[in-house]
């Protein structure tokens, strides 16, 4: 009897210690779901919207990949929203977010990866429209950010 308890005793605790283990993982933390980047599209043709704004532009768009950015404003819902950086420039971001946002709208942006010492930069919203599953913000910086913080916008 006691040789069999010598037996049990080892594989009970080893399979205590591998529950508390697969628990910990399954169990852990997890950061809660936030508004997925869009998809780029795969044509680089300029659809008309693009097209009319296009001998307005003093500088010239670069799109890449889609930089996460937090924005904020007291005319926000809850003061707060996130976004993705679509392309960007010396004079501006296009952003997509889940919400419309109105012309003339002025927001504090900074990247999401950006660390708590770089300052938030205040842009004007100057377009919003509806691509369906999100807006698209066409903003304008109010000055142009130095090159550093302009580099963590993608």
């Amino acid at each position: 009897m006691s040789q069999q308890l010598l037996i049990t005793i080892p594989v009970a605790v080893g399979l205590l210690v591998g529950l508390g283990i697969l628990g910990f993982f399954t169990l852990r933390k997890r950061k809660p779901k936030r508004f997925r980047a869009p998809r780029r599209s795969g044509s680089g043709d300029i659809d008309e919207y693009e097209e009319s704004f296009a001998n307005r532009r003093t500088s010239v768009r670069r799109d890449g990949v889609p930089v996460q950015v937090n924005l904020t404003s007291p005319t926000l819902r809850g003061g707060r929203n996130d976004g993705y950086v679509l392309d960007r420039s010396t004079g501006g971001l296009r952003v997509a977010v889940t919400a419309a946002i109105p012309a003339g709208t002025v927001l504090q942006v900074r990247a999401d990866n950006a660390p708590d010492t770089v300052p938030w930069v205040t842009i004007l919203v100057r377009s919003c429209r509806d691509t369906g599953p999100h807006y698209e913000l066409g903003c304008e910086f109010e000055k142009t950010p130095p090159w550093n913080i302009l580099l963590l916008f993608g």
